[in-house]
């Protein structure tokens, strides 16, 4: 039995202790948050809040997943604004929540850099006080992006960011269906090589620069 995972719709409190951990990709999603955190109280409720943040986007990870896609991974931009979800977490959750995440490192933003609305965006008093700061999981491998401009790839399908690894690659692994390329990214050996790939060929940039305002070390 695991905990029960709800996106709140009424503006509540956090629990004392906790930090707020905003999501990006597959962790946004309750049956994943469920599968990874549910565990330490069965009986509890893990609530995630809907928010708005700013100057941040999305793109994909420079690296393949071990089921073999390539994942989601945070952007830090200049402008522009990004609706996910996010949780207060207990320390017991956010560790556990690491372990799960051993491509990325959790990293604590400021909200004067990157102002943050709790609730729902259309109503900007629908939650609690905006904290001062939040945590966001950052890829370790940096994030896809155009080799020339160094621009991001947007976070799109896997059809979509397999198709442009293939562009660039030229790899006979890319080759084939969607489901075909990520049933054969599973599979370690492979990932890695596309992964070592990704980062020969420059099609790595830093998401998250180590000495960006925004960021605490």
């Amino acid at each position: 039995m695991s905990a029960s995972v709800v996106v709140d719709h009424v503006p509540s409190l956090p629990p004392p202790g906790t930090r707020l951990v905003v999501a990006v990709g597959s962790n946004a999603a309750p049956s994943v948050l469920r599968r990874k955190l549910g565990h330490l109280d069965a009986a509890g409720l893990l609530h995630l809040r809907r928010v708005r943040v700013a100057n941040i986007t999305v793109g994909h990870s420079a690296h393949v997943a071990v089921r073999g896609y390539i994942p989601a991974a945070p952007v830090r931009t200049a402008h522009g604004t990004w609706e996910t979800v996010a949780a207060w977490l207990s320390p017991l959750q956010t560790e556990a929540l690491d372990l799960t995440e051993p491509n990325y490192d959790r990293r604590t933003v400021n909200t004067h850099d990157h102002p943050l609305i709790l609730g729902d965006p259309r109503l900007p008093h629908d939650g609690p006080a905006t904290p001062d700061e939040f945590d966001i999981y950052v890829s370790r491998h940096g994030v896809l992006a155009d080799p020339a401009t160094g621009t991001p790839l947007p976070f799109g399908s896997q059809a979509r960011v397999v198709g442009w690894l293939d562009q660039h690659l030229h790899d006979p692994g890319l080759q084939g269906s969607t489901p075909q390329v990520c049933a054969r990214l599973a599979t370690p050996d492979h990932a890695a090589r596309i992964t070592g790939l990704i980062k020969d060929a420059g099609l790595a940039r830093p998401g998250w620069p180590v000495d960006a305002r925004g960021g605490v070390a």
